[in-house]
């Protein structure tokens, strides 16, 4: 089970499943919301870290975060081969956030929020940190969305040659192999 309690098969390894969760707030096979209202949103942007306690989303930094989500999947979808993003407004929709850079005790590099911005931009803010992270390690683009229409979800394709397409085969992949199969025994005599 993913942190939000929906079963999550392929999760992604290491802080890019924090990413991956964000995206799976919204379940389009199942229904369900995760970010229905600001109230929500905040308890469950809490509960992944994204958000400090006490800490409070409003209804407009709710619906940026929303969109956020939206295009994002747009671009795991992308990864996916399934469509091209709009890079555009992702820059947008992130234009406000500030990365910041520390050094740890060990002397490690640590991006993370800037100082002086509000929580939703702070929000995008760590999971802009982990997406460089991802990218910068080569697994950022492994992030795919199902290509199920009814579905995508955000799965972690793991396969040698990055060939996922299907959050979960014996659901996704198999009705998709059975709506083929269907038409073409309709479109055969």
């Amino acid at each position: 089970m993913g942190r939000k309690g929906w079963n999550n098969p392929k999760p992604a390894p290491g802080p890019l499943a924090l990413v991956q969760d964000f995206v799976n707030t919204r379940n389009y096979f199942h229904g369900g919301d995760l970010l229905e209202d600001a109230a929500e949103a905040t308890t469950r942007l809490t509960e992944f870290g994204l958000l400090e306690e006490g800490e409070r989303v409003g209804e407009a930094d709710r619906r940026r975060l929303v969109a956020f989500r939206e295009a994002l999947r747009d671009l795991l979808l992308a990864h996916n081969g399934v469509s091209s993003a709009d890079a555009g407004a992702l820059d947008d929709l992130v234009a406000s956030a500030a990365l910041r850079v520390r050094f740890r005790p060990d002397g490690r590099l640590e991006l993370g929020p800037g100082a002086g911005v509000g929580p939703a931009d702070r929000v995008l803010s760590r999971l802009l940190a982990v997406m460089a992270w991802a990218e910068a390690e080569g697994t950022w683009g492994r992030l795919k969305a199902c290509r199920s229409e009814d579905c995508r979800w955000a799965f972690y394709d793991a396969s040698k040659n990055r060939s996922g397409s299907w959050c979960n085969m014996q659901v996704c992949g198999a009705r998709h192999k059975m709506r083929v199969y269907r038409a073409r025994k309709t479109a055969s005599p």
